[in-house]
């Protein structure tokens, strides 16, 4: 525990120091995101031209502490995740920047790169033992090489939902901060040391991030951000061996990928709304929530979520 604590302070602390420069170096090269259409919802229209990217400041954090505090292989694998997740999501910021299309590069080239990622971490995942996980019922159970399909099936879905999930200043940064406590907790008690470590770094890192995310936000993570947390968060949950609880404990990234699903079918099959707009955050917009208490909502959400996981997590442990 004194070690992820550790490890987690240095990493805020080396995030506060160097933020302001990559921020400054962002904008000098003119890396703004570009303006999406949210119906009435104006002031997304007044972010065009924020500085993006800014995940890569701590994907990097956390790698550098891997090396520097780890090196295993475990950790490896979690750290590359890290890092090819982040590497999707550059083609597609850098896509954005240059005015490729607001979204980027396709979606089905993004899905594409994403199940090479996940397929990747999974035969990772399989050579250090973490294919076992425990499953509700059964205990701890070796899924073999089972696990390559459901890492890879679980980095598209969890990558994906982060992402959909950054919409507003320091919504997806809060909830993914809460879901790596969840990874620490986690990690110390089912001895998973490495993953302990890894989001321990992460989740400094990234609240240096929301430092500068809150709102008003000076600074996006981007799709850089979004996709490599998503698949980071994927390997430590398998290294933790809790695989099944990753939906509980990312719940607010649940459901709005749910939401978005439910409006999408529901407008194209019956011509009709069931949410103003989605994600599910765009619709508590346009009910006139501000950013900030919108936040404050979802966390607590989050929260709830992030004890439920612990309380199972502990009783596996015990």
């Amino acid at each position: 525990m004194l070690t992820a604590i550790l490890v987690g302070g240095v990493c805020f602390v080396a995030g506060l120091a160097l933020y302001p420069a990559l921020l400054t170096l962002l904008a000098r090269l003119g890396a703004g995101r570009m303006a999406q259409d949210y119906s009435s919802l104006s002031g997304h229209r007044l972010k065009a031209g924020t500085p993006t990217m800014g995940g890569v400041l701590f994907c990097l954090i956390a790698v550098v502490a891997w090396l520097a505090a780890d090196r295993s292989l475990a950790g490896f694998v979690i750290a590359y995740a890290l890092i090819a997740g982040a590497a999707v999501g550059v083609l597609d910021d850098v896509a954005n920047v240059r005015g490729l299309g607001s979204l980027g590069i396709s979606v089905l080239q993004k899905l594409a790169l994403q199940l090479v990622v996940g397929a990747a971490v999974g035969v990772g995942l399989l050579q250090v033992g973490a294919s076992v996980q425990d499953l509700p019922g059964a205990g701890m159970v070796d899924l073999g090489w089972g696990i390559v399909p459901l890492a890879a099936l679980a980095v598209v879905a969890t990558t994906n939902a982060v992402n959909l999930t950054d919409g507003v200043d320091g919504l997806a940064g809060s909830c993914v901060v809460l879901a790596l406590l969840g990874g620490i907790l986690a990690g110390l008690w089912l001895h998973a040391p490495s993953a302990a470590l890894l989001a321990a770094a992460l989740l400094g890192g990234v609240a240096a991030f929301l430092v500068f995310n809150w709102h008003p936000a000076r600074l996006f993570m981007g799709d850089t951000g979004a996709l490599g947390l998503g698949a980071a968060l994927t390997a430590i949950a398998v290294e933790d061996h809790i695989l099944w609880l990753l939906p509980l404990l990312g719940i607010v990234f649940l459901v709005e990928t749910a939401s978005v699903i439910v409006n999408v079918t529901a407008i194209t099959r019956f011509h009709r709304r069931v949410f103003r707009a989605s994600p599910l955050h765009h619709h508590f917009e346009l009910l006139g929530f501000g950013e900030q208490r919108l936040v404050l909502l979802f966390a607590a959400v989050g929260a709830v979520a992030l004890g439920l996981t612990l309380l199972i997590a502990h009783g596996v442990a015990t």
